[in-house]
Formats: C-alpha cells, sequence, structure tokens
C-alpha cells in the first residue's frame, strides 16, 4: 500500500492555505492532518467539535452541502514559545484572522452565500510545523455592553 506524503505547514500562514486547499479538494485525511489530536471545530450552531474523530465527521457532513470556501486572511499574531539550545523559538501560538465567503446547498436544495469573519488558533509543533487547535469561523463580536471581566485590565 502506498503512503501518501503530505505537505507541513512551516508558517501559520501556509497552514491556513493548505487547509484551504484540502477543503477546495476535499481531503479528509489531508484535513485532519493539520489538527492537534485534541483541535476544536466551532459549528455554525455554536457547539464545539473535539478531536480528529469528530472533526472528520463534521466535515463529513458539512461536505454534503458542496462547499465553496474562500478565505481571507487581514491579520496574524504569532506569540508566546521557548527558546531551544538550537537558539530557536518553538511552541509559538498563532492567532490567525480574517474573512470568508462561503457558498453551499441549503437544506432545501437551494444555494446559499454566506461572509463572516474567523480567529483560528494555531500552535507551532516541536518539528517546527504548525497545527491547528481551534477553527473557529464564527467568533463573538460586536457586542455593545462588555461582560463580566472586561474593562478589568
Amino acid at each position: 500500500m502506498k503512503r501518501i506524503t503530505r505537505a507541513a505547514a512551516k508558517t501559520p500562514a501556509e497552514l491556513l492555505r493548505l487547509l484551504s486547499e484540502r477543503i477546495k479538494a476535499k481531503d479528509l485525511d489531508g484535513i485532519i492532518a493539520l489538527h492537534e489530536p485534541e483541535a476544536a471545530v466551532v459549528n455554525y450552531d455554536e457547539s464545539i467539535v473535539r478531536g480528529h474523530e469528530d472533526i472528520r465527521a463534521f466535515y463529513v457532513e458539512w461536505f454534503k452541502s458542496d462547499p465553496v470556501l474562500t478565505v481571507n486572511p487581514r491579520q496574524t499574531v504569532v506569540a508566546g514559545g521557548k527558546r531551544g539550545s538550537d537558539g530557536k523559538v518553538r511552541g509559538r501560538t498563532a492567532a490567525i484572522m480574517g474573512d470568508y465567503t462561503l457558498e453551499q446547498t441549503g437544506p432545501d436544495g437551494t444555494r446559499e452565500s454566506f461572509t463572516g469573519n474567523f480567529c483560528d488558533t494555531v500552535q507551532e509543533q516541536r518539528d517546527g510545523t504548525w497545527l491547528y487547535v481551534q477553527d473557529n469561523p464564527y467568533p463573538p463580536h460586536g457586542t455593545t455592553a462588555p461582560g463580566p471581566g472586561h474593562g478589568d485590565h
């Protein structure tokens, strides 16, 4: 049996690009390979899908709507990590924020179009590659009053 070798992301931007390409190709194994084993995906109903098995099931179901997704990253913030004996910083975390357009077939069979914002969290692995920790296409925003704990910085 031939083993498929897939490219690994060396930057957060490359990770987002690879996820977009694999979603377009409906490459389930490739999508899962871009997520940490305990990664989370936020669903449209705000439920949280956790772990490779459930993330795979999420994508299987979502692909039934024949989605066409276009992402537009606007800002990436990389922080944290520890400097190793080789002088390289590893274990950094990044937030990738931007907007997207999505076209898919709705429950009634008609094509629907959506736009939205996303805020994903990705983490650098020991080998210098990056994986998804959290994929959130529905971050909360635009509240008029701060919630508990806000403004106490």
